[in-house]
């Protein structure tokens, strides 16, 4: 007679023992997807669990074809182990990022290898029943190319990170970022209507710190936090290994701390908003300012085209070239940034700190004066115990934050999905 799994679908099995099988083989996948390539020993150490359980449950999944055996760990003086991970090729997902900067998107295997990129220019101009239609047509996009590309199987799970205020509980993109006609958009139900497909939806910050956490520079960090610096400001915070997203739903506007009162006014309505003053939108104003007023600059110089636009870039660019006037407005910047950074730091004595955006890759002549001012103003105890990097993903963040909250969500939705119960979704 075939032995009983812990999982056998019997109609003597009792629903709470039967619920509870459920739940550890998602588990199981879960940790597979995240912690993969990992042994059935680590799996047992880590989920608290025997060995004969993980291994009935992981025969099940090997059976199903959600689960592969990919080689052998290293030796540790006996029998070498058998790792496993997930299928790559069993289905895909698909990110989206909306922000000022435009509408992105491209697809992604179940191991977040990132493919098809594609970028949408966007413009508030163009209102907002353009601006979900783009949003339509890059999904449609991606859904093509997969048919035209077996190796990524089926979609799984469209993931939409995206600026502004958000409902995350019902998916409502409640405000955009100087885009006034965009107000309470359903879009998490638009997308997944139309293509029939699960769609979820994040502040497109929270998402790049999800990333980070589950295979970038936050990875294996319970206190962390990720600045992000470019056209906004914001935070994603990691507490207790898991996004940290408040009562109210919208957490992290680091962008709209108030700096000083008697600052310039800020799209939110108030005076003096950190974002006014220091992020790459409000380096090119001053920049610009300044050039009207007749300040001597090689700023211009450093466009992309002669006679163009001046681009954080281009003030960045004339700064490595030794221009005074460029150098000063990175520095003052910076120095801003700095202390805000600082009183992140003061608040959270976060084990880690990582810096992405526009900003970040703009190297050492914003990331010194920034770090110097960090340093002198965080308190020696918190100072001495935070690290700060930089993001491993460049200028791909904001994308691999949309790719893996969809796998997140996908891989987690049996135990409550991104979203879910904190006590019960599983930890970053």
């Amino acid at each position: 007679m075939p032995q009983k799994t812990p999982s056998d679908d019997s109609t003597t099995e009792p629903s709470s023992e039967k619920a509870r099988n459920l739940r550890r083989r998602a588990l199981i996948r879960f940790h597979i997807w995240k912690d993969g390539p990992i042994s059935r020993s680590q799996l047992a150490e880590k989920l608290g669990l025997n060995i004969p359980t993980i291994s009935a449950f992981v025969g099940e999944l090997l059976d199903s074809g959600d689960v592969i055996e990919c080689g052998l760990a290293s030796s540790t003086g006996g029998r070498k182990a058998q790792l496993l991970e997930v299928r790559a090729d069993a289905g895909s997902v698909i990110g989206l990022t909306f922000s000022s900067r435009g509408i992105s998107s491209a697809i992604s295997d179940l191991h977040g290898k990132l493919a098809n990129s594609q970028i949408y220019p966007f413009s508030v101009s163009v209102g907002k029943d353009k601006a979900l239609a783009t949003l339509k047509q890059a999904v449609s996009y991606q859904l093509d190319f997969a048919k035209a590309n077996p190796v990524f199987g089926p979609v799984r799970q469209i993931g939409l990170g995206i600026s502004g205020l958000l409902n995350t509980n019902t998916g409502v993109s409640r405000a955009f970022p100087r885009f006034e006609e965009w107000a309470d958009v359903p879009v998490r139900d638009l997308l997944s209507e139309k293509f029939g497909i699960p769609a979820v939806v994040d502040n497109h910050i929270a998402a790049i710190a999800l990333a980070e956490s589950v295979s970038g520079q936050l990875r294996g960090y319970r206190n962390a936090l990720f600045v992000q610096l470019g056209p906004g400001l914001g935070v994603g915070i990691v507490v207790g290994g898991r996004i940290y997203r408040g009562s109210r739903l919208n957490v992290g506007e680091f962008g709209h701390t108030t700096v000083g009162e008697d600052g310039p006014i800020c799209y939110c309505g108030n005076y003096g908003c950190l974002e006014s003053i220091a992020s790459d939108y409000a380096l090119t104003q001053q920049a610009e300012a300044a050039l009207r007023e007749g300040v001597k600059t090689r700023i211009p110089e450093f466009t992309s085209v002669p006679g163009g636009r001046i681009t954080p870039g281009s003030i960045f660019r004339a700064a490595a070239a030794g221009d005074r006037f460029a150098i000063n407005l990175i520095e003052k910047v910076a120095r801003h940034l700095g202390t805000g950074i600082a009183n992140l730091v003061n608040i959270f004595g976060p084990e880690q700190i990582v810096l992405g955006g526009t900003m970040a890759e703009a190297g050492d002549v914003l990331l010194n004066p920034l770090f110097n001012t960090l340093a002198s103003r965080t308190l020696d105890p918190v100072e001495k115990g935070s690290e700060v990097r930089v993001s491993s993903f460049g200028k791909e963040e904001a994308m691999k934050g949309a790719v893996t909250l969809a796998l997140y969500e996908f891989f987690s939705i049996e135990l409550g999905g991104v979203f879910g119960d904190s006590e019960r979704t599983p930890k970053v």
